[in-house]
């Protein structure tokens, strides 16, 4: 039997040790993507039904805009039709949204207009119809005086 020299199995428990550590990174990977999966499966729905266009519905109804909603959009320089854009194109954020928010939950969406403002727009998804609540221009104060 060949005798082997130390730092031949120190380099084979090294080599052992790196492999080790690797499958345990992918292994951390996977499960911490299968989390973001559930938690991003978990945003909690309008309808009770479980398709996504029926928790979405709300998205697709007519509009109706608040005095306050119309008094921030002139200052703002922000249109129906780009209010219709982020609507339909903008992303959902949960954090601020109040899905439970009586009488109508209230979404708040975000997203970019054509001349390039970042903007926070929040709906009240009401029966039948969707309710523009506030247009809030993210990147920019303006000197506004809507109550």
């Amino acid at each position: 039997m060949a005798k082997t020299s130390p730092k031949a199995s120190i380099a084979v428990i090294v080599l052992l040790a790196i492999a080790l550590i690797t499958v345990k990174g992918i292994k951390s990977c996977r499960q911490s993507k299968e989390n973001d999966v559930a938690s991003t499966a978990a945003a909690p729905p309008v309808w009770k039904e479980d398709n996504h266009n029926s928790r979405s519905k709300w998205r697709y109804q007519p509009l109706d805009y608040s005095q306050h909603a119309r008094c921030r959009m002139a200052c703002r320089s922000i249109s129906e039709a780009e209010v219709m854009a982020i609507l339909k194109m903008g992303t959902i954020n949960y954090k601020k949204s109040d899905v439970n928010d009586k009488p109508c939950a209230s979404y708040v969406v975000e997203g970019n207009t054509d001349d390039g403002q970042k903007v926070r727009i929040v709906f009240g998804a009401c029966n039948g119809k969707t309710k523009v609540i506030t247009c809030i221009d993210i990147g920019a104060e303006h000197e506004c005086s809507c109550n």
